[in-house]
Formats: C-alpha cells, sequence, structure tokens
C-alpha cells in the first residue's frame, strides 16, 4: 500500500551543530481517544522523564498514541501502524472531520447496535468505515486489532456512553495535535531503518511476550529477537517498553533498566473487583546522562534505508499528505 506520509517543511541544515534538539518535558499535553491494548497513557509522564533531547521522534508502533500526545512537540515527529483501519480513521478524520463528528455524535451507547456492526462485513466507504470503526473501539471490552472479538462494554461505576460522548468531543484536539505528524503504514523494520539518525529517538512499545495473539503481524519469538537486533546497530536512541521475561533479559542484556509497578488496565478495582498488579520495563540504549550505549555491531543487519535530514522529502516514492 502507498505509504501515507505527511511532507513536513523542514529547513536545510548544513551541519549538525546547527541541529536545535527538542527538550523532553512533563507537559499535560492532551488524552488521545483511542482506547489500546497495552496503551501507554497512565505510564506516559514516567516514560516522558526518561526520554533524552532529540530532532525526530518516531514510534513504529504507534496504537493510541498516548505518549506522543502527551510529550512535547518534536522539531519531526512520526507515527506508524500497519492497522489499515486506524488509519483510515485518521485520515477520515483529516479530511471529513465535521461530518465524522456529526456522525458519532449522534449515536447511541448500544448493545444491540454494537452487536448488529461487530457481526457485519466492514463497510468500503472509508466514512462508514471509520464511524463504526470508531464506535466499536470505544464500546468493546478488549479493545484490540486481532482476529479476536471482544464483548460489549458495560459498568456500573463508569458510565460507558458518557465516556463514548467525552471522547468524540476530544477527538477535535487529537486531530489539530497530530496536523504537524508524519503517518506511515510501514513494516516496523522498515520504519525504524528509514528514519534512523543520530537525531532520533525511538519509542518502541512493540507486542509483549505472552501477548502476542492480541495483535495484528503475526508476531513470535523471532519476530522479538529481530526487533532487538535491528535495534542494537541504530545510530539513533531507543527507549523499549515490555513487561519482565528471560527473553527479553536475553535480548537486551547491556541495555539501561527502569522499572515501574502498575494496574494491568492501569485501575486499581474495577466494579469493586481489585486488578492485578504488572511490572512495567522500560529499556534504554542510553545511559542516565543520555549518552548512548555502544553494542557489538551486527553487520549483517545493517539499514538499508536510512532517515537522512538533509535530504528528507526527497524519496522516489508517492507521499500523501495528512493532517
Amino acid at each position: 500500500m502507498t505509504n501515507l506520509l505527511l511532507n513536513n517543511n523542514i529547513e536545510t541544515l548544513n551541519t549538525f551543530e546547527q541541529l536545535v534538539e527538542s527538550p523532553v518535558k512533563r507537559v499535560k499535553g492532551i488524552h488521545s481517544p483511542i482506547r489500546w491494548f497495552g496503551g501507554k497513557f497512565y505510564l506516559a509522564e514516567e516514560l516522558i522523564s526518561l526520554m533524552p533531547k532529540h530532532h525526530c521522534y518516531v514510534e513504529p508502533f504507534g496504537g493510541g498514541g498516548h505518549v506522543l500526545t502527551k510529550k512535547e512537540r518534536s522539531k519531526v515527529e512520526v507515527y506508524n501502524d500497519i492497522d489499515e483501519n486506524l488509519i483510515n480513521f485518521l485520515l477520515t478524520l483529516r479530511n471529513s472531520r465535521e461530518e465524522i463528528l456529526s456522525e458519532l455524535k449522534s449515536l447511541y451507547t448500544s448493545r444491540k447496535l454494537f452487536n448488529e456492526w461487530m457481526n457485519e462485513p466492514i463497510p468500503e466507504n472509508s466514512l462508514e468505515k471509520a464511524v463504526r470503526w470508531y464506535y466499536l473501539l470505544r464500546h468493546t471490552i478488549i479493545p484490540n486489532n486481532s482476529e479476536k472479538k471482544s464483548g460489549f462494554r458495560s459498568g456500573k461505576i463508569k458510565s460507558v456512553a458518557e465516556d463514548f460522548q467525552n471522547s468524540v468531543v476530544r477527538l477535535q484536539q487529537f486531530e489539530k495535535r497530530l496536523r504537524t505528524v508524519n503517518i506511515e503504514m510501514l513494516d516496523f523494520k522498515e520504519c525504524i531503518r528509514r528514519y534512523d539518525s543520530k537525531q532520533t529517538l525511538f519509542f518502541i512499545d512493540p507486542p509483549y511476550v505472552g501477548r502476542e495473539s492480541m495483535y495484528k503481524g503475526g508476531w513470535t519469538e523471532d519476530t522479538h529477537r529481530e526487533l532487538a537486533e535491528l535495534l542494537r546497530n541504530i545510530k539513533g536512541k531507543a527507549l523499549v517498553t515490555y513487561y519482565p521475561d528471560p527473553l527479553i533479559d536475553e535480548l537486551y542484556d547491556g541495555w539501561r533498566r527502569h522499572e515501574k509497578e502498575t494496574y494491568v488496565g492501569s485501575v486499581a478495582k474495577e466494579d469493586g473487583h481489585k486488578k492485578k498488579k504488572e511490572t512495567e520495563l522500560f529499556l534504554m540504549n542510553y545511559d542516565e546522562n543520555h549518552n548512548k550505549i555502544h553494542f557489538e555491531q551486527n553487520l549483517t543487519l545493517q539499514p538499508k534505508l536510512e532517515f537522512d535530514l538533509f535530504n528528507f522529502g526527497k524519496e522516489e516514492e508517492t507521499q500523501l499528505s495528512f493532517f
């Protein structure tokens, strides 16, 4: 599929010394309305506090975009995801914002409507497709993009109907925040190779070990290994998230580690029931002073494509404007 890329107007830089890096601060930002399995909304502040200065910020596994929308803007920002329905929603929000907001505001929270749309074929019309996708995303118990279907979301403590309508209101701010973000729909390996540079920070939030079935992409142990080997050879810096696991200990040996205890779903109680605690593991290829940690190079995995700040926008492929 044609790459979806917003062309930023980036001034030509004569030397890297002229590059003004983006300071990363604890900021409120906005609350992304995209519910996503494994989303990092409640961990965003912690993650942002660990980020070094950078010029180009890239999320190869964009998902709900909760960290991107909470952090201070960078000079260049890239959001990437392979989910076609998600990308269609973002494009439709940009091209037909008033229409999609009007359609969503007119909808009621209904188990009957949810079940009908969940079991009907996906519409071909981009607007209708986007409206249905967002409605189902906000009303499903477990929002994910796998083949697994989840049931209708209801609750005794929090009003799902009110939550849905509030999220529709937030879509306007969300669209404005993404206007200066490059939107891609690439394989994660191509995304990393394309945008890699000494001034790039990658926020890597891949499918977690043991939870691969909740995501598209057919992830296996080999995919986790491919990602780790690729990241060991990048020029830029990377902040990676996982749950602790022996495989991750092996693959990211030598990386700086930071652990954060959190609740699954980031809510301590739901309908009176205590939720399970988990330990989030943050891995960085830079030290506390933000100096890059150097690993032994694997020459067989040298990037074939790289993001060049001096020649950005000169790719031969077609580029489409987004926001």
